[in-house]
């Protein structure tokens, strides 16, 4: 646990946005769970990065942009695989890793470790975590290089789409009769067999990081988050010298880890990032929202 002072929970205006209590005391948590993970990957001597919001926040902020309320981690492919593997056996009891590698319904293309598997309504355990309530966690992602050859980056776009597509669709395509059909396309192009035993889903996702890791860094000069690319952006790249290290940054209450090319990144990534735009706290924020109407219904006040 994370060593806070009391002020820090205390509402804050920040570049003119507020900052709750509440949000101040699920960012300690976030924080906590991410000091565990960065304490597995020094053990095992794995090299994570900032990334995303908390890569802009670590270098724009020295910690969490105002309006954003979770943190994101990358790894190179290689190093998420280990981590994936250890996590289970080395984060505190009661925390959980949630991937298609350690449950069978987790059907995203990242990664996460929560600090609970359920809403703490007992205030004793509270006090664990800054005495905030909520399932919290940190956000990992796999970067995979591409290869140099266009011809070799088509055909494997190609088939993480529709393996990514079959996986993340999985329920619809089954309803509707087509996902035998769209399965037996991808043993067919992938040379894979794929088990009618009921993990069907499972296997595809798990199929998808096969594709997405297909290549190594002597046959690449690029990295990239292979989802980004088929989803949204098909020209997103990241140059790999841009990871060849890394230099410690203050985040808040501890250090980071950020990329030595992290100014390449987020230009990549942002465009012009050094100046803040107030999203008045995007995506569906704060991220607490639901697990707040279940503790009202239930009658716990915080």
């Amino acid at each position: 646990m994370l060593k806070i002072e009391d002020s820090f929970f205390q509402d804050e205006v920040r570049e003119g946005f507020l900052v709750e209590e509440k949000m101040k005391r699920a960012w300690a948590v976030e924080m906590d769970v991410l000091s565990e993970i960065i304490r597995v990957c020094e053990k095992y001597n794995l090299t994570y990065y900032a990334d995303w919001g908390t890569l802009l926040g670590t270098v724009r902020h020295h910690g969490f942009i105002p309006w954003d309320d979770d943190m994101d981690i990358a790894l190179k492919r290689a190093d998420y695989n280990k981590l994936l593997a250890v996590l289970p056996k080395e984060l505190p009891e009661g925390f959980v890793v949630s991937s298609f590698y350690t449950d069978p319904t987790h059907c995203q293309p990242i990664s996460a470790v929560m600090n609970t598997k359920t809403i703490i309504t007992d205030s004793e355990i509270r006090k664990r975590f800054y005495g905030c309530p909520y399932i919290v966690g940190v956000d990992i992602v796999a970067l995979d290089y591409l290869p140099r050859e266009e011809e070799l980056l088509q055909l494997q776009l190609s088939m993480y789409s529709m393996v990514y597509s079959a996986a993340r669709e999985f329920g619809a395509y089954k309803a509707s009769g087509e996902i035998e059909g769209y399965m037996a396309q991808i043993e067919e192009l992938c040379n894979v067999k794929i088990r009618r035993d009921g993990t069907e889903q499972n296997q595809l996702w798990r199929l998808s990081d096969s594709i997405a890791a297909m290549f190594t860094e002597e046959e690449s000069d690029d990295l990239a988050w292979m989802p980004r690319l088929i989803c949204s952006d098909p020209n997103f790249r990241l140059k790999k010298e841009w990871y060849q290290d890394v230099i410690s940054m203050p985040f808040e209450q501890m250090k980071l880890n950020v990329p030595v090319g992290y100014d390449s990144i987020l230009t990549t990534m942002y465009g012009d990032y050094r100046t803040p735009i107030n999203r008045s706290g995007g995506h569906d924020y704060p991220f607490y929202k639901k697990q707040d109407l279940f503790l009202e219904k239930i009658g716990v006040t915080i």
